[in-house]
C-alpha cells in the first residue's frame, strides 16, 4: 500500500501517527460536554498535512448548549487576534470560503452573510462601540468566478492593506460522529479545498503578506473513511454481542466501545479486520479511488447543522470588541 496520510482536516485525527511531545503538544480543557483541545505543532512531516502552529479545536455533542460553545468559540479567536496582531483596532478582513450554492460547503459564505462590517462606519461610532475595523467578503470558488480564491484576497490585501485576515472554511474530517460537531482555529492559515483533494492557491502569512487565522468547520467525509469506521462498529458490535454483560443492551448508543482480540478479529472479520485503523483507511483508498473518484459525504442534516454553526460564529465573531 502507498504511504498516505488520513483524510482529515482536523488536527486531532491527522496527528494520529505522529509522537507527542516530539512533533505536538496537546492540552485539553472541558466545560460540560464541551472540549476544548490546543495542538502546538512542532514539526513539519510526511505524517500529517499540518504546518508548524497552534491550532485549537472546541467539539460539542450536540447544540443543546449554545451559548457555551459560543462563549468558547469567541475567548479563542479573541486570543488568536491579540497574538497576531498588536494594534488596539487591527483591520481585519474576513473571508468566507466556498460554495453557497452546495450546502455543505457554504459555511463560509454563509457566515459573512451575517457578519457586521465597520469599515465603512464613523470613526468615532467604532471607536464608541469598541468594535473591530472589519471588511467582509465572499469570493465564490473558481468554477463560479474563473479565478483563484487566493488571486482575489491577494488583491484586496494590496487594496485595503489589513492588519489580519480570518478565513472561514469546511473541513473534510475522518470520522462520522466530528461532521458539523467540531470548530477548529489555526494561526497558520488555509489550502482551500485540500481535504478534498482540490488543490488551490494558499491563504498564509507567506502568500499573503499579513497574519492569517482560518476558522474551520468539518462537513464531509471521504467514503474510505466512512467505511473504515463502519468496521470499527462492527469489530465493537461483535465484541459487545459476545459479552453476556452488554449483549442484551436495547436502545440507541453512543458507540460500539469493545474490541475483539487478534484470534477473534481474524475469525469473524478475516484479513482486513487484521489491518490497523491506518492500513486499513490506506487499503479502502487505493481500492475505493478508481471506482468512485473519491466522493465525500455529509450528514443527512446538514441543513440544519450549517445554519446553526453559521449562526454561532457570525454571533460570536460580531461581538467580539477590541
Amino acid at each position: 500500500m502507498k504511504k498516505y496520510y488520513t483524510r482529515s482536516d482536523l488536527a486531532i485525527e491527522s496527528l494520529a501517527l505522529a509522537t507527542q511531545d516530539k512533533d505536538y503538544k496537546r492540552f485539553e480543557k472541558k466545560d460540560g460536554n464541551i472540549t476544548i483541545e490546543t495542538f502546538e505543532i512542532l514539526q513539519t512531516s510526511d505524517l500529517y498535512p499540518h504546518e508548524i502552529g497552534q491550532y485549537v479545536e472546541i467539539s460539542f455533542p450536540d447544540y443543546q448548549d449554545v451559548s457555551t460553545i459560543a462563549k468558547h468559540f469567541e475567548q479563542q479567536l479573541s486570543l488568536f487576534i491579540k497574538e497576531k496582531t498588536k494594534k488596539i483596532d487591527p483591520l481585519i478582513l474576513f473571508v468566507g470560503l466556498g460554495n453557497e450554492t452546495l450546502t455543505s460547503d457554504a459555511i463560509g459564505p454563509r457566515t459573512i452573510k451575517h457578519l457586521r462590517a465597520t469599515h465603512h462606519y464613523p470613526l468615532d461610532e467604532r471607536h464608541h462601540q469598541q468594535y473591530y475595523d472589519s471588511l467582509c467578503i465572499a469570493p465564490g470558488v473558481m468554477a463560479h468566478t474563473g479565478m483563484e480564491t487566493a488571486d482575489i484576497v491577494s488583491c484586496l490585501v494590496n487594496e485595503y492593506r489589513p492588519d489580519l485576515i480570518i478565513a472561514i472554511d469546511a473541513l473534510c474530517a475522518q470520522s462520522y460522529e466530528k461532521i458539523c460537531h467540531v470548530i477548529q482555529m489555526n494561526n497558520v492559515g488555509i489550502y482551500p479545498g485540500s481535504g478534498i483533494g482540490n488543490h488551490r492557491k494558499s491563504i498564509t502569512e507567506t502568500s499573503m503578506g499579513v497574519p492569517v487565522i482560518a476558522i474551520g468547520i468539518p462537513t464531509v467525509i471521504h467514503v474510505s473513511s466512512l467505511v473504515s469506521d463502519v468496521y470499527n462498529l462492527l469489530e465493537g458490535y461483535f465484541k459487545e454481542s459476545l459479552d453476556p454483560s452488554t449483549a442484551l443492551k436495547v436502545g440507541k448508543r453512543k458507540r460500539y466501545e469493545g474490541r475483539l482480540n487478534e484470534v477473534q478479529r481474524r475469525l469473524i472479520l478475516g484479513e482486513i479486520g487484521q489491518l490497523d485503523e491506518q492500513k486499513r483507511i490506506q487499503l479502502l483508498n487505493e481500492v475505493l479511488n478508481p471506482i468512485e473518484d473519491q466522493f465525500v459525504m455529509s450528514d443527512k442534516q446538514i441543513d440544519f447543522d450549517i445554519e446553526m454553526i453559521s449562526k454561532i460564529l457570525s454571533t460570536s465573531i460580531n461581538n467580539l470588541r477590541y
